[in-house]
């Protein structure tokens, strides 16, 4: 019995356990006379999609932090965006970037907090387990 407890709590850990990674990206393949733009979320987000001027960077990653190399010299719009509707508010964020003498550029991104319902959800399923093995 103290068994099956033990695997039912390890494995609810690795299922809430974090998955999101540090993307490391290429503008372009010319790295002579390029900078470095990295675009740093308050917290990881999900289902990330990150644009430069309307060309696809990122396509539904788990993300903690955007590295972009090689990026040239002139003015870019970078657009951040998480498909994750547990936020309050949608995730929908556009840097203006001018990129000058080959610079690195850290661009700090505000992500929303989570709703009510995401509590909520995350409640239920922290007692849930607990009320099913305290029953058993």
């Amino acid at each position: 019995m103290k068994k099956y407890q033990l695997l039912i709590l390890i494995s609810g850990l690795l299922i809430f356990s974090s998955c999101s990674k540090h993307i490391y990206v290429n503008y372009q393949t010319e790295s002579a006379n390029t900078g470095k733009v990295v675009l740093k979320p308050s917290k990881p987000t999900e289902r990330t999609f990150v644009t430069i001027n309307d060309n696809l960077i990122v396509d539904k990653k788990n993300v903690k932090s955007v590295t972009i190399n090689n990026v040239p010299d002139g003015n870019f719009n970078i657009h951040y965006t998480s498909d994750n509707s547990w936020y309050k508010d949608k995730l929908d964020v556009q840097i203006p970037l001018k990129m000058e003498n080959g610079k690195e550029m850290t661009k700090l991104v505000e992500v929303p907090p989570y709703s009510t319902g995401y509590w909520i959800y995350m409640g239920g399923m922290a007692v849930l387990p607990w009320l099913v093995l305290l029953t058993l």
